[in-house]
């Protein structure tokens, strides 16, 4: 059976082409209907079309969601294969790949980050050479009779690995957390506690997840809209037009399966440009990762003026504002803290860049310059914390046993942070709320009506056909919960991490109450509340003096609340995709094991084998991530946010965010009412424009303006004018750069570095481009008056 580059759905009457690809379709006596599946802001991101067919079959039973309807099937095949040698060999193999490279590159100057996407999309050769090349043979070990080859590579198995791998996707993030212990607090704290506690923390976001599956997953009302988008990408892949006499699958709807044995192989299109562009990102990455390291960050202004203080702020990519900055680096255009340009639809591109440039490139230098709060005392841009004469703060000066010493504060210093680093906590406070007010504004009727539609766990044709497949028992999700609270209390008080038993309980009590309330609001409107930023505040007041503590609530609090999240989004793609939910179960589970100890040993064998690790002598190995978690554990924990942000700080203004953040969505809510017509006025979002800065830092700054430059030129110029090869090739272009980007690096790392070859020469000494952008703009000596110091 030949590729096809048009999605069909299982349903001989009605067919979807998505604009992950597009080459014909077929117009013929048909009528069409139009539907979106959403992203992060609730603009459409991949578009849909759904054609009815007039024939003489009986109406089958379908969603009561349109969007549901044009990306998911309506049909089963309770034979179809789906956990087989194959997934298992494929599953374990991409979860031990996404969990070595996310953490590799996590802790490096420009961290990437592989997805689901690229799991997606790799997946599928391999499946399909599997099923080529395997043997049929059934073999028969103690009465079980299984078989390397079961047939056709099923979108079934596709799913099931993609699901394993896409557990250890965002893990990287929640090691931060033990990084901090180690290199900061607990020099002893071992690799063995880590292991158990980042294992307690995945497992109970797990069971948090599994509890909540009858309000998050199984209702129809439930969308979750991403998973739409993977849904459709997977039936892209496998299903076809069906032939007439295909036998139906248990709805009444036809089913099809592709790449097996004896049929054609699919066309090689994509795979062909997928291999090139993994190889041209492999070759070249040995020019900016190892050749030729200045090519990461080019800094125009400061190769012209290198001895202009002013030149270096400003155009220093890295410690700089980044102005006329660029890069021959792929790390950088599509990296960890903004993703892919090229996966980011470019009206949220646009609300993005528009946020940077007017805070980081308008108001930052004016407020910088003109010294606001002795700013321009301190480096410009740095997520470090200091004190009030401009040094790095020294936090054994106000410790005693462990925790916060009052008087030892008050005989040190107050803190102080640079001016990006604060206002980040400033727009971050109207982040919030202005994503609340949004949601309410938008979705507030939607959600309120998806709520009140919950009442019938299966309400619609995916929850009577799951129905089929034994469920998962509620006891098991309660078994998980309680044995990986009791586990995380005792390792935690037994090993000495100084956090007290009831600030366990309080950052499990965090996750549990949000988990249902955001999950809602996250499933109907595709958002997640940035509830960050109330879990540090929680914890800076009730866990003061604690620094440990910043990272068990992280961890325990707003991790497990992410991640649970993540978990119920992936159990809803498992839901529409029809795979038993057990296997769900175990597939997910085993690729927490996984992750979580090669994540984990990984960063401790880092920590071990690389000197200067997380400082600046150690690049590429600088820890940006990890080095603002320490920072914040400073500013929430250590000290605490009454003593950062209360009176009498120069800081306490930045609460007015929380004011602001409630009324700027408002008006342009009013204007999109009044104007309903104007396109551009459409795309606005203020939670989107403002979480555009909020990564700033720990992100290099050049970083962001390279990612929209590249996500302009693709997401708008070629989808605009060659818009047949955008949706062919667009998304296997990202997906070959970061694989080929990602090995690379890797083998760099293994065979040259490891084994001392290196080069040291001046296209590898990063900091002699802009060697004074880390300097103040004037020194703290006159910080109290403002007057400028003169070029």
């Amino acid at each position: 059976m030949r590729y096809s580059d048009t999605a069909s759905t299982a349903s001989d009457n009605a067919e979807i082409n998505c604009n992950y690809n597009l080459e014909e379709k077929d117009s013929s006596n048909t009528a069409t209907t139009t539907a979106t599946t959403t992203n992060n802001s609730g603009n459409s991101f991949g578009n849909c079309t759904r054609t009815e067919k007039g024939d003489d079959d009986a109406e089958v039973e379908d969603s009561p969601f349109e969007v549901v309807r044009m990306a998911v099937s309506n049909s089963d095949v309770p034979s179809m294969p789906s956990m087989t040698f194959r997934s298992n060999v494929l599953g374990v193999f991409f979860v031990c790949l996404i969990s070595f490279v996310n953490q590799f590159y996590w802790e490096r100057d420009n961290p990437i980050a592989l997805n689901l996407l690229i799991v997606q999309l790799l997946c599928y050769p391999l499946g399909i050479a599997m099923a080529w090349l395997l043997p049929k043979r059934t073999w028969n070990c103690f009465g079980y009779k299984w078989t390397m080859n079961p047939g056709p590579f099923t979108i079934k198995e596709h799913a099931l690995i993609s699901l394993m791998s896409n557990s250890s996707a965002y893990m990287a993030l929640t090691v931060d957390i033990f990084a901090v212990l180690r290199l900061y607090y607990i020099p002893t704290f071992s690799l063995w506690t880590a292991l158990i506690l980042l294992l307690t923390g995945q497992l109970f976001a797990y069971s948090l997840a599994g509890l909540s599956r009858t309000l998050l997953v199984l209702p129809a009302s439930m969308i979750w809209p991403s998973s739409l988008i993977n849904a459709s990408l997977f039936r892209t892949f496998h299903e076809h037009k069906p032939d007439q006499d295909r036998p139906r699958g248990r709805s009444g709807s036809r089913m099809s399966y592709v790449g097996g044995r004896g049929q054609p192989p699919p066309s090689g299109g994509r795979t062909r440009f997928f291999w090139i562009c993994f190889a041209a990102s492999f070759v070249w990455y040995f020019i900016p990762g190892y050749l030729l390291q200045a090519l990461s960050t080019i800094s125009i202004l400061c190769l012209i003026a290198p001895h202009s203080h002013l030149a270096n702020l400003v155009g220093d990519g890295k410690q700089g504002l980044g102005v006329l900055a660029f890069s021959l680096d792929w790390s950088v255009f599509s990296n960890a803290f903004l993703n892919s340009p090229i996966a980011t639809p470019f009206w949220a591109a646009c609300n993005l860049f528009v946020g940077f440039v007017l805070v980081f490139w308008v108001a930052l230098p004016v407020a910088y310059f003109e010294n606001l709060w002795g700013s321009a005392s301190l480096p410009l841009y740095s997520a470090s914390v200091f004190t009030t004469n401009s040094s790095v703060y020294n936090i054994s000066r106000i410790m005693k046993d462990g925790v916060f010493d009052v008087s030892a504060y008050n005989s040190y210093s107050p803190l102080r942070m640079s001016l990006e680093f604060s206002w980040v906590y400033g727009i971050g406070f109207a982040a919030l709320m202005s994503i609340l007010v949004h949601i309410a504004l938008y979705n507030g009727r939607e959600i309120i009506e998806r709520v009140r539609e919950t009442k019938a766990r299966h309400d619609d044709i995916h929850g009577k056909l799951i129905l089929q497949y034994p469920p998962v028992k509620s006891w098991w999700y309660v078994a998980m919960l309680v044995a990986s609270c009791t586990t995380a209390v005792g390792v935690g008080v037994g090993g000495r991490i100084g956090v007290p038993w009831w600030g366990y309980l309080l950052s499990f009590a965090i996750a549990i109450v949000l988990v249902i309330p955001v999950g809602i609001i996250q499933a109907v409107s595709n958002r997640q509340p940035g509830l960050s930023l109330v879990a540090e505040l929680l914890s800076g007041i009730v866990l003061q003096g604690i620094p440990t503590g910043y990272s068990i609530l992280k961890l325990y609090g707003h991790g497990s609340l992410a991640q649970a999240l993540s978990y119920a989004q992936d159990m809803k793609l498992g839901h529409y995709m029809k795979i038993p939910p057990r296997q769900v179960l175990l597939y997910q589970v085993v690729g927490i094991l996984f992750s979580v100890v090669i994540q984990t040993c990984l960063f401790f064998w880092l920590i071990d084998n690389i000197p200067h690790m997380c400082q600046p002598g150690g690049y590429p190995w600088v820890c940006r991530s990890t080095n603002l978690v320490y920072s914040a554990s400073i500013i929430w924990n250590l000290i605490g946010p009454l003593k950062v942000f209360g009176e009498g700080s120069p800081y306490s203004p930045l609460l007015w965010g929380f004011l602001f953040g409630l009324f700027l969505p408002i008006p342009v809510y009013l204007l999109q009412r009044c104007f309903p017509n104007t396109s551009w006025l459409k795309q606005i979002y203020i939670p989107v424009i403002l979480s555009g800065i909020v990564g700033l830092p720990p992100m290099p700054p050049v970083d962001f303006p390279m990612w929209f430059l590249f996500g302009f030129i693709f997401n708008f110029i070629i989808y605009r004018y060659w818009s047949v090869w955008w949706q062919k090739y667009n998304f296997t272009l990202s997906a070959g750069l970061d694989s080929g980007l990602a090995l690379s690096g890797i083998f760099q790392f293994l065979v040259l570095s490891q084994n001392g070859i290196t080069l040291n020469w001046w296209g590898n000494q990063i900091d002699r481009q802009c060697p004074m952008s880390s300097t103040p703009w004037i020194s703290s000596s006159s910080s109290s008056s403002s007057t400028r110091k003169q070029q």
